[in-house]
């Protein structure tokens, strides 16, 4: 028997990336629910799917896929979880939702969340084709991703099962880390939305500021990315060799002042992190 898939916001960034994945899975009776003309449009003429506005096939859903944005999430649940029936599952593609409790729960549903590292910085593989390398999201050619995991509501035996239908939205994909909730959060937001997406923004303002003083961006670009290549090799043990002696002081004395004291602490404290998903899945639902 087919299983049948609701996939929410299928006319979305998300959505059709998971509709390229999915369509022509022979075992799989998807629905596509989009509530834009645009979006279901797109998924007209990209994948040659029929969506529809509206939930009437939330009834028989055996799983509900919520491709949809956080500020979303809490009124879309509100309306489509009082209709699903009993023993069917709700994934979930981010973390905050579960955690910030704005994920409407029932307690005779099963709950899975799944959030894609995308493809690695640094991809050890035999020809990647140059689409392949720039694949920011995964889905394209070999350039296989790993994804983070949580059964948030239900048995082993379903992480399993929710676990196998995840490698088919995201594929191509290595491994699948299994976590908990809370454990996911402390990667997102507060490591790659908190931490190290600043500090990347930081370096394209270093970048600017070199171009601003009368370095040609060209020089500057090649100069940085290059040398960017050895430090994330160096920092995070790909490389196998050190810094100079030279390099080694200037990061040092450099510390001290791009950073403050305790910035860890203040950013990845669970008190920190209550607070960022709090601003995330409630602040933002109250702009709306």
């Amino acid at each position: 028997m087919k299983k049948n898939v609701v996939l929410l916001g299928a006319g979305g960034k998300m959505g059709c990336r998971l509709t390229a994945n999915l369509k022509d899975e022979s075992d799989l009776n998807i629905s596509y629910v989009e509530i834009s003309e645009q979006g279901r449009r797109r998924l007209k003429d990209t994948y040659g799917v029929e969506a529809v506005g509206d939930y009437g096939p939330l009834e028989n859903a055996d799983t509900v896929v919520f491709a949809v944005p956080d500020i979303l999430i809490q009124n879309v649940s509100r309306s489509v979880i009082p209709l699903l029936k009993s023993g069917a599952t709700v994934i979930g593609l981010d973390p905050a939702a579960h955690y910030g409790k704005v994920m409407q729960m029932r307690e005779d549903l099963k709950y899975f969340v799944v959030h894609p590292c995308h493809p690695p910085l640094f991809a050890f593989e035999d020809n990647l084709s140059l689409a392949a390398q720039k694949d920011w999201f995964g889905g394209v050619g070999a350039a296989r991703m790993d994804l983070a995991c949580s059964i948030h509501q239900g048995s082993d035996e379903d992480y399993e099962e929710n676990e196998d239908f995840a490698r088919r939205m995201f594929r191509p994909v290595n491994r699948c880390f299994r976590l908990t909730i809370d454990q996911m959060i402390m990667l997102e937001p507060a490591l790659v939305e908190s931490i190290t997406a600043p500090l990347v923004k930081g370096m394209r303002m270093a970048v600017d500021a070199c171009v601003e003083q009368g370095v040609p961006r060209d020089a500057v670009m090649a100069f940085v990315m290059g040398h960017l290549k050895v430090q994330f090799g160096v920092l995070f043990d790909f490389a196998g060799f050190p810094f100079s002696d030279g390099a080694n002081l200037a990061l040092r004395n450099a510390m001290d002042v791009i950073f403050k004291p305790d910035w860890i602490e203040n950013i990845m404290s669970r008190k920190a992190v209550d607070q960022s998903v709090y601003e995330i899945t409630h602040e933002l639902n109250k702009e709306k």
